[in-house]
């Protein structure tokens, strides 16, 4: 089995969560391109993708956008860190299709998870800074073609439906060279 490219979901237990945003969670709709939370906001929500995909998003100096994580069906999309500390973020989420949640308040989610799993904020924070620096150190020793195929194998009915400008941008390639590893791995 492929090695989950959002690791966090196979190091917390995450069934509390996901029960709690299927019975108690709204359902909201974002069509494409539509914000569920603006850089230098503070997040709000933990919204459980059921459809679509979001990506994680830094403005770069010259206002392009550089995409730094996905949040596909089934996961999380929440800037969790910054939104338990009450921080602004420093990412954007955007629906980069039509895109279906379950949504909860981020503070309520997490009172109520607290008195099931009284450590599920820990362990959450530690899988996800894990998961982060996992990913800091593959942009060191992996190639953008082995970071790929890692994409690859996690998400193979993605990947191909998956905008290539996205993609390309998240393994911080350009677009024709991920082309080009596309074409060799056929």
């Amino acid at each position: 089995m492929a090695e989950l490219f959002n690791s966090y979901k196979s190091q917390v237990n995450l069934a509390g969560l996901i029960e709690l945003c299927e019975t108690e969670g709204r359902h909201t709709v974002y069509e494409k391109g539509e914000y569920l939370l603006h850089q230098g906001d503070v997040e709000r929500h933990i919204s459980l993708v059921k459809s679509g995909y979001c990506r994680y998003v830094c403005l770069k100096p010259d206002g392009s956008e550089a995409v730094v994580g996905l949040a596909m069906a089934g996961e999380f999309v929440t800037d969790f860190n910054n939104g338990v500390r009450k921080l602004p973020s420093m990412v954007s989420l955007i629906a980069s299709v039509r895109t279906e949640v379950l949504q909860l308040p981020l503070g309520y989610a997490l009172e109520k998870l607290s008195l099931k799993e009284p450590d599920f904020l820990y362990t959450a924070s530690d899988a996800l800074f894990r998961m982060c620096y996992a990913r800091l150190l593959e942009l060191y020793v992996l190639s953008p073609a082995e970071r790929y195929h890692k994409f690859a194998e996690a998400y193979p009915d993605i990947v191909s439906t998956i905008k290539a400008k996205e993609l390309a941008s998240y393994l911080q390639i350009s677009h024709q060279h991920l082309l080009r590893i596309k074409n060799r791995m056929k």
